[in-house]
């Protein structure tokens, strides 16, 4: 008896990302590769980034550490707000993370700081489903906070 098991095509998956950097960059969008299927796979992340693909996302910075150890060179998203306990790694693994508390964004300047390197964010707004995000009233004020933070772009 056969285990599961999941059979991965890269060149097709290079095919794939091609066109779409393709297609799409000439339209002035970027193209972001979603590595979370594939637990951050290197060699898969690798073929991504050979294929036009210069930042690579993932849920989890368990697989963004991994695709940095392996020397992938790329830009990193975490594609979710880091909990407190994970901010130092988010600014050593990740360029870029998406948050919505001012709390955990003054700290990922504290170590972005600690660290001398600069860390992105992707400031995430409620729209109305209530499940994450900053709600729209407080968004002047948490900007002008923001703007005051080092190391934060």
């Amino acid at each position: 008896m056969q285990t599961p098991r999941i059979e991965i095509n890269l060149e097709k998956i290079a095919h794939n990302a091609k066109k779409l950097v393709e297609l799409y960059g000439s339209k002035g969008i970027s193209i972001i590769g979603v590595t979370k299927v594939v637990c951050g796979d290197p060699i898969i992340a690798k073929a991504l980034v050979k294929s036009g693909i210069n930042i690579l996302a993932d849920s989890r910075i368990e697989n963004i550490r991994r695709m940095r150890n392996a020397d992938v060179k790329a830009q990193f998203l975490l594609l979710r707000t880091p909990s407190l306990s994970q901010v130092e790694a988010a600014v050593k693994y990740a360029d870029i993370s998406l948050n919505s508390e001012l709390s955990v964004i003054e700290r990922l300047s504290e170590c972005a700081i600690d660290y001398n390197k600069p860390h992105k964010i992707i400031l995430m707004v409620e729209l109305g489903d209530l499940r994450e995000g900053l709600m729209p009233s407080y968004l002047d004020d948490t900007i002008k906070r923001l703007l005051a933070l080092e190391n934060i772009e």
